[in-house]
């Protein structure tokens, strides 16, 4: 990894997936935002965010980088304020894509996903940015010790 990749590059550690079951969005006030809802009721589907690079873009491009992506589904709640964000593993790395419809709120989620990932004691992680969109991975079961997958999931991303 050269220095300048690993500035742009966050390393820190954490479980990812613990953060995503314990993350919920909310409205700028900070109320929940399907507070007023009627019970039962379904919150509206999250939508992708146009402009931004979306999570299928990012799942076709690890797969003509030879990457085997698999799961991506959204997450609902969509976590860290974000628009949109889909879940998934990446050579069983699990990693999130979060959409964001400007770059206030993404970086307001990028410092709850840091700190999310700090109180879970992550290992190793990355989040990174392109436009709007949001990358985050996570190594859990210590599956890249060498960072070699991180690294190269994070640079198929960055060309988008």
């Amino acid at each position: 990894m050269t220095m300048s990749r690993a500035a742009m590059i966050v390393l820190i550690g954490g479980g990812m997936a613990l953060a995503m079951a314990g993350c919920k969005k909310q409205a700028a006030d900070g109320a929940n935002p399907s507070a007023g809802a009627a019970p039962g009721a379904t919150p509206p589907a999250a939508q992708h965010v146009d402009g931004t690079p979306h999570t299928d873009a990012a799942v076709k491009a690890w797969q003509g980088a030879g990457l085997t992506p698999e799961g991506f589904a959204p997450m609902t709640p969509v976590p860290f304020g974000a628009a949109y964000c889909e879940q998934g593993r990446v050579q069983a790395i699990d990693t999130v894509v979060c959409e964001y419809r400007d770059q206030e709120a993404l970086g307001r989620g990028k410092t709850e996903m840091l700190e999310q990932w700090g109180r879970e004691g992550a290992n190793t992680a990355v989040a990174f940015q392109t436009k709007l969109t949001l990358l985050g991975v996570l190594d859990r079961g210590r599956r890249d010790p060498n960072g070699k997958v991180m690294s190269q999931l994070v640079e198929t991303f960055r060309k988008l």
